[in-house]
């Protein structure tokens, strides 16, 4: 045989080994007969429930109805119009639901670690407003004490300032009175003797 014959039957071939194993599915909102021939003539050798995915095996071009080979590994004929290609809503189903399962699940993890979050945040700020509060009321002590402070080294300079003064005050006095004294001491010293002489000469004379 030709080789450029050979290469396209071979395609073919392959080809049609392929769509003989393809997978269809039920639709979802019926359940077919299985017949034993490709017509609703043929008798009845069971059902496929809607949304089961079958293996289709081939077409009659007639009747369109399509060879199935189901779960239960039964061949036999259905209604072509019952077949889809895409995975049927049922099937997918239990996917959807676990998919649904871990979304709410993943939501609920970061709802409780967003509300963990919000409550470590909220925890926080009243420690800081605490401790900020603290630190008011000790800064308002220490204001408190330093103008308890202030006021009492004012009283202590005010108290020395009036000390000194009369210290010098005194001094002054002090010095006032010794130099009268001195003064009148050296006025009136030379007068004395010359008392006890005029005296004595009265007593001689």
């Amino acid at each position: 045989m030709n080789a450029k014959l050979l290469l396209p039957l071979l395609c073919g071939l392959l080809w049609v080994s392929q769509a003989s194993a393809a997978t269809r599915y039920i639709s979802d909102d019926v359940y077919a007969f299985i017949h034993a021939g490709p017509s609703n003539q043929y008798r009845i050798i069971g059902t496929v429930n809607a949304g089961e995915p079958v293996d289709y095996l081939k077409r009659d071009a007639d009747t369109d109805y399509v060879q199935i080979r189901d779960a239960d590994d039964r061949t036999g004929w259905v209604d072509g119009r019952f077949l889809q290609t895409e995975e049927s809503f049922r099937s997918r189903l239990p996917t959807l639901e676990n998919e649904l399962s871990d979304a709410r699940d993943k939501l609920a993890n970061t709802d409780e670690r967003h509300a963990q979050d919000v409550a470590d945040k909220v925890n926080l700020i009243e420690r800081q407003r605490q401790e900020l509060t603290t630190l008011k009321a000790r800064l308002s002590e220490l204001s408190a004490s330093h103008e308890q402070l202030s006021s009492e080294n004012q009283r202590l300079s005010s108290l020395m300032d009036d000390k000194e003064h009369r210290m010098r005050l005194d001094w002054l006095v002090h010095g006032g009175l010794v130099a009268g004294v001195g003064a009148l001491v050296g006025f009136v010293l030379p007068m004395v003797p010359l008392r006890r002489r005029k005296r004595q000469d009265r007593w001689m004379n």
